[in-house]
């Protein structure tokens, strides 16, 4: 498939390596009783900075553990005025560095700027998500083809699905009236939506009809095939060679559109049942022959008499879909047994929901105005706070369809704090633990963002107009010293532990923290990091002076484990020694790796 090209393209596509690796230096905490400083952190995150800066320092903790990830991203629509401004040192790209970006007439090159903008955050973004998770994008139709080719380049294994919403009433421009933008939802292939009442998504048996109407047996020769039942039990006993595999061993040499149902060669004491519709449309099954077989003997397959008398298939035959399976295995249906004499799972009264999302979303409250409406509600001292907020309505219908009770949600275009504020209303909702993350460069982010946090967190409004609070808290965070300086040295301003922390993660992919504590020896050294995977890590440090790995130090390691990967300065001991003991040297900061 070929890829959309654009100028400076080649020099961000990957830019995010060449980013550098920033601390995030807390500022205070924010919970029910006020703001407060030398507090415990919390694991909800405000952050002020520029969001590739700060994607790029959220990788240590939390690479591969964001399940849903929500973006509003300059439009480019020529009236925003936004900067780009990231570092690239190649002067094709330099030229534009702290530039405003403007109209199409006055700057030809605005949406080449963009796409540069966007790449490299999406690329962190990916890194960020966790297995199963989602990322969904609100757009306008000035990027929305741009960013959807390089959201396919950047998730390639990924679904994505543009979703039309209604925003306005309306905004004329060319002749035109727009009153939609859209939302592109990067989901995986066998992604399975919460049911929101929203969309009438109503409880219904876990089961559903195995027929597949939208194809046929020209189409998809390899899932036509007949299903045999036993008379007597409703027991699946067998299936029937499809029709690719009559074709392919010579028993059916015709046209496939020719191809007959034949219900007689179902053996003695079976019926068979072919893939046919409620309303006699002949069709294919969902699945193949062994896929069927297989799911039968785990449980997965129902069989039921058929309630349409004039139909030649005397059963019915049901499976159930991979969304209900994977809520089975994550403990969200119960199961509470076998039906009688046939291996197929039994729910009781435990039913599940629909959870399919529609493509047009067209409720007035996902218009923008009930955002500024409710902004002005939150901070009734100003007439105007921000310029076109998302509704609370519409970021909290996508986080309640793609979120369970503790996912973390990251925002990395924060603007007002909608996002913060749907995840802590969801979790009042259903007693949910959801933690949120979110970035924001511009100089509001304390006195909007957060402050709009701090005030749904405590309750906004007087008499009866006034909102409880949601409770919860949040952590202040503002970019830091960058860990390496200039001449690739560690930055002797940034603190110890700090340092300690992204040595242990680029070794192991884990937060120091936990296994550090779990693992430490009450005896070991200060160097000791932790053990993972059998093997123990030290980091020899003085932020003062030099560090020798020398047999003096050796002598202070307590741990034992098979294996011993050790940071210093220097090396005093001998490669035969080393080999010996199991220890791999590694000298600071030249075998630091970078993120």
């Amino acid at each position: 498939m070929p890829t959309l090209e654009w100028i400076g393209k080649e020099k961000v596509i990957n830019h995010d390596k060449d980013v550098p690796f920033k601390m995030l230096d807390s500022q205070y905490t924010f919970d029910e009783k006020g703001k407060r400083d030398g507090v415990a952190v919390s694991d909800n995150m405000i952050i002020h900075g520029d969001n590739l800066l700060a994607l790029k320092a959220l990788l240590p903790r939390y690479q591969g553990k964001v399940k849903c990830i929500y973006i509003d991203p300059p439009y480019n629509t020529g009236n925003e005025g936004w900067v780009y401004n990231d570092k690239v040192s190649d002067p094709q790209i330099k030229k534009w560095l702290g530039e405003v970006v403007g109209k199409e007439g006055e700057d030809l090159s605005r949406h080449d700027k963009w796409l540069c903008m966007m790449y490299p955050r999406l690329s962190l973004l990916k890194k960020l998500l966790s297995e199963g998770g989602f990322v969904i994008i609100s757009i306008g139709y000035h990027e929305l083809h741009n960013l959807i080719s390089i959201c396919k380049e950047v998730f390639a294994n990924f679904q994505i699905v543009t979703i039309t919403v209604q925003t306005s009433g309306g905004k004329p421009s060319g002749g035109f009236n727009y009153t939609h933008e859209y939302l592109i939802f990067i989901v995986p292939y066998d992604f399975t939506a919460n049911a929101l009442g929203i969309w009438g998504g109503n409880e219904r048996t876990p089961f559903e009809g195995l027929t597949l109407s939208t194809f046929d047996k020209t189409q998809r020769p390899n899932q036509t095939y007949p299903i045999f039942i036993n008379k007597t039990t409703g027991a699946l006993s067998g299936v029937g060679l499809s029709l690719q595999q009559q074709m392919n061993e010579g028993f059916y040499t015709g046209r496939k559109e020719d191809f007959v149902y034949d219900y007689s060669i179902a053996p003695e004491g079976t019926s068979a049942v072919w893939p046919i519709t409620a309303k006699g449309k002949e069709c294919v099954w969902r699945q193949i022959p062994d896929r069927v077989l297989s799911d039968w003997e785990k449980g997965y397959i129902k069989i039921v008499p058929n309630k349409n008398k004039t139909s030649e298939n005397q059963f019915s035959v049901q499976y159930l879909p991979s969304g209900v399976i994977k809520k089975i295995k994550n403990g969200e249906l119960e199961i509470v047994g076998h039906e009688p004499g046939v291996p197929t799972l039994c729910f009781g009264e435990n039913k599940t929901v629909g959870g399919q999302i529609p493509t047009i979303w067209d409720r007035k409250e996902f218009f923008t105005v009930n955002g500024t409406k409710l902004l002005k509600a939150i901070f009734p001292e100003s007439d105007k706070v921000f310029d076109y907020p998302k509704s609370f309505e519409l970021i909290s219908a996508v986080i309640a369809a793609l979120t369970n009770s503790n996912d973390i949600v990251l925002d990395s275009f924060a603007g007002s704090g909608t996002t913060a504020h749907a995840v802590l209303s969801l979790n009042q909702k259903d007693n949910g633990n959801r933690k949120f993350i979110l970035v924001e460069m511009m100089d509001y982010a304390d006195s909007i963002t957060a402050e709009r946090v701090k005030r749904v967190i405590c309750g906004y409004g007087e008499g009866d107009k006034a909102v409880p609070g949601t409770g919860g808290s949040f952590t202040y965070y503002e970019l830091g010293e960058t860990l390496f300086d200039e001449d690739g040295n560690l930055n002797a301003h940034v603190p110890a532990e700090k340092i300690r922390e992204y040595v242990w993660y680029m070794e192991t992919k884990l937060p120091l923290p936990i296994l550090a504590v779990e693992n430490a020896d009450a005896n070991d050294n200060g160097a000791f990091l932790g053990v993972c995977n059998h093997t123990a890590y030290y980091f020899h440090y003085d932020v003062g002076g030099a560090t020798t790995l020398d047999h003096d130090f050796l002598a202070s390691v307590k741990t034992v484990a098979e294996s011993y990967v050790i940071y210093a300065d220097a090396c005093a001991v001998s490669e035969e020694f080393l080999t010996k003991h199991r220890i791999t040297f590694k000298k600071i900061p030249r075998d630091i790796e970078r993120l």
